[in-house]
């Protein structure tokens, strides 16, 4: 039986509806500020199976470490202590490892892991020990790695390395690493095309200097409109190898890192964290530009896009609402990179799938 016009409309109003979920996009936003990924560990045992065992058990530990520190606020842990689980209730807590990177011998294991945390377990249990859980997202910052020019290129390279496999992808303030094509001293113009392109209204410069046994940082985040000096971190290399350079390269990443979220944190705990409400058409030539629209709404919902809601749906467009972090420019910038033209025009805000 041919279908008639209204039948074909109502098919493709339902499947518009059906196919998008909003609220499963947001969970898995939510659910990825669960995975710690870049958990560096190395264990040696009496055969390969212990070893393994052993820098399994390490993962669940210090992913949880770094979970923990990742969601609450400081203050709070210096005041209460971090919370103490192992064993059996630790991996209760966790549901699944992944092996990012692995090398074993018949005695020992190196790897980096990623580990799977439970939210439901994990938030339940912080917040009954009284702590404050904060898993939303905000908007994310451009991070380039750059060295003095005195710096030796393999010394530079292991820079950029422990920020590329520091699992920084994942934090409330999701860090994009610049590539090796961003160098010099902090600059807005040499940074803005990489940070559009990663959707990101500002770049934080960290430049290296090694002098001696100690290893620093210093840190200046540059926009459109602003520069600011964050000042240095610094570390203590450990032995004249490889891997005592690398933790302390490691340890400055990780310190740049907790100043940026932390102070998110503080903002999203007093309420003080910008988010704005936004309507815009949707316009659309068949359903295939649709799907490409609500593909990339779902993909923003990782970063910037929260609370999506579909309004209306008709046959060349739909209605749509939801919120975000940041600035439009900033969100213009998320959408475009998946695929998706945010414009303002005669009707209002709209979203057209690119080069259409």
């Amino acid at each position: 039986m041919k279908a008639t016009p209204r039948a074909a409309f109502a098919a493709f109003f339902l499947a518009a509806l059906c196919a998008f979920a909003p609220g499963a996009a947001s969970a898995q936003a939510r659910d990825n500020v669960y995975a710690v990924t870049g958990v560096y560990v190395d264990e040696t045992a009496a055969n390969a199976a212990a070893a393994q065992q052993a820098a399994f058990a390490a993962a669940y530990r210090i992913g949880f470490d770094r979970l923990v520190r990742r969601i609450t606020l400081p203050a709070e842990i210096a005041a209460r202590g971090m919370p103490t689980v192992a064993g059996p209730a630790l991996e209760q807590l966790t549901l699944s490892v992944d092996v990012e990177q692995e090398r074993r011998s018949s005695t020992r294991y190196i790897g980096r892991l990623a580990v799977r945390f439970n939210p439901e377990l994990v938030t339940a249990m912080l917040r009954q020990q009284g702590l404050t859980v904060i898993d939303t997202r905000t908007s994310p910052i451009l991070v380039a790695p750059v060295a003095a020019s005195s710096m030796p290129e393999d010394v530079v390279a292991l820079w950029r390395e422990v920020w590329t496999q520091g699992g920084f992808g994942n934090e409330l303030a999701p860090l994009r690493i610049a590539g090796p094509e961003l160098q010099g001293a902090p600059a807005w113009d040499a940074a803005a095309p990489i940070a559009q392109q990663n959707a990101t209204a500002s770049a934080l410069f960290a430049t290296l200097r090694v002098e001696g046994s100690t290893a620093s940082a210093t840190l200046v985040e540059v926009s459109s409109n602003a520069r600011r000096d964050r000042g240095e971190v610094s570390a203590r290399i450990q032995g004249n190898d490889a891997a005592g350079l690398r933790a302390a390269l490691a340890s400055l990443a990780d310190q740049a890192n907790a100043q940026l979220q932390n102070e998110y944190k503080t903002r999203a705990s007093t309420g003080s964290g910008p988010r704005s409400r936004i309507s815009a058409s949707a316009i659309y030539s068949d359903q295939a530009q649709w799907e490409r629209i609500k593909d990339a709404l779902e993909a923003a919902a990782q970063t910037v896009v929260s609370e999506i809601r579909i309004e209306a749906v008709g046959r060349d467009g739909a209605l749509i609402s939801f919120s975000f972090v940041g600035d439009e420019t900033q969100l213009a910038a998320e959408l475009n990179r998946r695929g998706v033209r945010l414009a303002n025009e005669s009707i209002g805000q709209t979203l057209r799938v690119s080069g259409r």
